[in-house]
């Protein structure tokens, strides 16, 4: 017990906001060393230096020294920094389908809720960081963070874990592992080395962003074939290759979807085309300010047309943006004729009779609480994901999952046996039922009342007071004004834009340094936009959530 307090007393300490100046000349050869401990007492290969590989890696080294000291812990990635999507391609063309860029940034990007709310725990962004701002600044934050935190010699750039086999069972066993050391000049050429190691946990933190989810409509090959003379050649791209809005002027643009991507292809596709159109779901309203008409869903190509659910076409389409999202998908547990994880979107598995993990591409199971793995030929802390919820601020949902990795690592005991674990999984899905949601359908988008994203990350931490693992007397971790930030994102964004327009930006930044006076901020600027949308007669619209 007292060494879990003592863990506690570390992983809650206010950090000191330092090491953000404006440089971002940082070296970007590998980071750690190619030397490992002899005979560590346990050994963890973290997968991806974005979010959640930070995250984990921080909370891990968090925990006292006597808990950790031989412990070897090595985090892979296969990209040239750290960040994970918000770092962008190197200067040059895109590759063309089926090969994937390494990230889907484009150069407009930016936030969709304010910074302030998106941070790791008592690390601010730099002073005037713009509110919402562009994935530069996101991406050397995460670098921030790890440099100040000291993690940075524990990561290994330019290493690709290509496959990750367990040999073992349910009780005991290893992870045989092969790395990929890429070469920093071309990381789709032959590797310069491959090694393979073992090591007793796998960590898979790379994200959910990287393989696009590309609905399937009869008749596009057809229609892909008859450009029309005169006019730019037909194409259907995902969003994962979209980066500037000039491309499309002057041309008829569909664009399908009305995520983050699909909004934000629509407020700047909109600008440049002759007309743009958003096909959208049901009950699913276009993208407040862009300039587009509303379209119902796709429902087949012809060679001449783009047809529509409602019976309706457009026969002038020049180009598709499909803003559809990604698939679950994690190659490296699947590379073995008998695969950590299966993938299979038909499936008629579930979580009680999958005998292996399963991904239907929109969910992985069985999984307890959205992070460790409970198929049946492992042991529960032998695989963990973190960073699979979805409509959730990362930075701080990942250190919240961290804190329970970090805390089950150290003692395997805190966590619940597997059938209970199952059963808690099987509750958690029927309770979605009760809601009219399909579990594998919603899979890990936390979209449920029953399910919030900052009700899931106090879950974590309550949990953790619950087996003793933290002070009983440990505050709730998501803050109400984060809680409040978050919910105000659209409003806040209106505010601040105006802000921007009326030149008032650095006015409202000056002097913000601190967690509190970031958070002062956010509720100065909510206050001062609600009275002017009142004065001007704007109705007011329910607190949501800006993802």
């Amino acid at each position: 017990m007292m060494s879990r307090l003592a863990c506690l007393a570390v992983l809650l300490l206010p950090a000191m906001v330092l090491g953000q100046g404006p440089s971002n000349n940082h070296d970007q050869a590998v980071f750690a060393p190619d030397t490992l401990s002899a005979r560590p007492s346990k050994s963890i290969a973290i997968v991806g230096a974005g979010s959640g590989g930070i995250a984990i890696l921080k909370t891990i080294f968090d925990l006292p020294q006597e808990v950790r000291q031989d412990w070897e812990v090595v985090l892979y990635d296969q990209r040239r920094d750290v960040g994970g999507l918000w770092l962008e391609d190197l200067p040059g063309p895109l590759p063309h389908p089926p090969a994937l860029p390494e990230s889907p940034v484009y150069p407009l990007l930016r936030t969709n809720t304010p910074h302030p709310t998106m941070t790791y725990p008592n690390f601010t962004y730099p002073p005037l960081t713009p509110l919402f701002p562009g994935h530069k600044f996101v991406q050397k934050y995460h670098y921030d963070y790890a440099k100040h935190h000291g993690l940075l010699s524990h990561i290994r750039l330019h290493h690709r874990v290509a496959s990750a086999n367990w040999e073992g069972n349910a009780q005991s066993g290893k992870w045989d592992v092969e790395v990929h050391q890429l070469d920093p000049e071309n990381h789709r050429g032959e590797p310069l080395s491959v090694r393979r190691k073992s090591f007793d946990h796998l960590i898979v933190a790379n994200g959910h962003n990287h393989y696009p989810h590309v609905p399937q409509w009869e008749g596009t090959e057809g229609w892909l074939a008859n450009t029309p003379e005169g006019t730019p050649k037909r194409e259907i791209i995902h969003s994962i290759y979209y980066r500037l809005p000039e491309k499309y002027t002057n041309r008829t643009v569909v664009i399908v979807g009305a995520g983050a991507s699909g909004r934000d292809a629509s407020l700047q596709v909109g600008k440049f085309a002759r007309i743009a159109y958003q096909s959208l779901t049901p009950n699913t309203e276009p993208t407040p300010g862009a300039n587009v008409v509303p379209k119902p869903r796709i429902s087949h190509f012809t060679n001449d047309s783009v047809v529509f659910e409602d019976g309706t076409s457009l026969a002038d389409v020049d180009s598709l943006i499909l803003g559809t999202g990604y698939e679950f998908r994690v190659p490296l547990l699947s590379k073995s004729d008998a695969p950590v994880l299966a993938v299979d979107p038909d499936t008629t598995l579930n979580s009680t009779t999958a005998p292996t993990l399963v991904s239907n591409l929109r969910y992985i199971f069985p999984l307890y609480r959205h992070i460790f793995s409970l198929a049946p030929g492992l042991p529960t802390t032998a695989l963990a994901f973190i960073g699979l919820p979805v409509l959730v601020a990362n930075c701080p949902s990942d250190i919240a999952q961290s804190l329970l990795v970090a805390h089950a690592l150290a003692d395997p005991s805190i966590l619940p046996s597997r059938a209970d674990a199952l059963a808690d999984l099987v509750a958690r899905e029927e309770t979605l039922r009760g809601e009219g949601l399909d579990p594998y359908y919603v899979g890990h988008r936390l979209i449920s009342p029953s399910e919030t994203d900052h009700d899931y990350q106090d879950s974590l931490v309550e949990y953790l007071k619950d087996v003793g693992a933290l002070p009983k007397n440990t505050p709730k971790f998501v803050e109400d004004w984060r809680r409040l930030g978050r919910a105000q994102s659209r409003l806040l964004g209106r505010g601040w834009e105006r802000a921007v327009q009326l030149g008032q930006d650095r006015e409202w930044l000056d002097g913000v340094e601190t967690e509190a006076q970031w958070a002062d901020l956010l509720t100065r600027l909510a206050e001062w936009q609600q009275a002017y949308e009142k004065e001007h007669g704007i109705p007011t619209e329910e607190l949501v959530s800006y993802e």
